[in-house]
């Protein structure tokens, strides 16, 4: 669902900028005017070994919670960093509500450049489980893409990134806005300082004008705020911080 989908993606940016050990948690409530849609977590963690595991938890809330049999969706993340880049062993995925649970996980194979899924579906008549080789490798997890593209973002200087990841169906388009888009992403940040940023979100589910989505990353690079431009069903919706702790330093 659209309200699910939007919670977890406003919230896949975090901090990729680090001396090890380090440690990061985020939580983040998502509205729309002043209706609340939803709330989410993350949180990272990365060992001085350079083994990495990373979380989102999104729930649904108030009457988005009722639509959606009170839904929730997370995604985790374990892998290693790889010349300063966050590389996947696996990917989890569970959704679950009133009445249903869904679980993924995706086991990579970097050297063979292959990555596996299996799923298992549950409800109230019983589970089926299912296999395969996906047909198309990426060396990100939808996880691991975000995090290594506030990396190259905020340090490398990079303008402009088109990439695909296992676990999101779309590849995704992320730039620097300038022009019109600049002033658009300076009038719904009241030119807060920090990173602006701009995803376009190539998925129907969002049923937004050209599913825009900017960010704002603060000096920690991790998301402040984020708002989805004009979706068909709710208008702007905001993804705002409302709690942040941060265990290690920034490089």
């Amino acid at each position: 669902m659209l309200i699910e989908k939007t919670i977890t993606v406003i919230m896949l940016f975090a901090s990729a900028l680090f001396a090890l050990p380090f440690e990061s948690f985020a939580k983040y409530e998502v509205k729309y005017g002043v209706f609340n849609l939803g709330e989410a977590t993350t949180f990272l963690r990365v060992h001085e070994n350079g083994s990495y595991e990373t979380e989102i938890k999104a729930k649904a809330m108030g009457f988005a919670a009722t639509l959606s049999g009170k839904r929730v969706e997370t995604y985790k993340s374990v892998g290693k960093l790889v010349d300063g880049k966050f590389v996947p062993d696996t990917l989890e995925k569970v959704r679950s509500s009133n009445k249903k649970t869904r679980h993924v996980t995706y086991l990579f194979d970097h050297n063979q450049q292959q990555a596996a899924v299996f799923e298992e579906k549950c409800d109230s008549k019983g589970c089926s489980y299912a296999s395969e080789i996906l047909p198309e490798y990426a060396q990100d997890d939808i996880l691991t893409l975000y995090h290594n593209a506030a990396l190259m973002f905020g340090k490398e200087g990079v303008k402009e990134l088109n990439a695909s990841a296992v676990g999101s169906k779309q590849p995704v388009h992320v730039t620097i806005p300038e022009g019109k888009q600049l002033k658009t992403a300076k009038k719904a940040f009241s030119d807060t300082e920090g990173l602006y940023l701009l995803v376009i979100l190539n998925q129907d589910i969002f049923s937004s004008d050209k599913g825009e989505l900017y960010i704002n990353l603060d000096s920690d690079m991790t998301v402040s705020k984020a708002v989805l431009k004009k979706t068909t069903l709710f208008g702007d919706i905001w993804g705002k911080i409302i709690e942040k702790r941060i265990d290690g330093s920034l490089e």
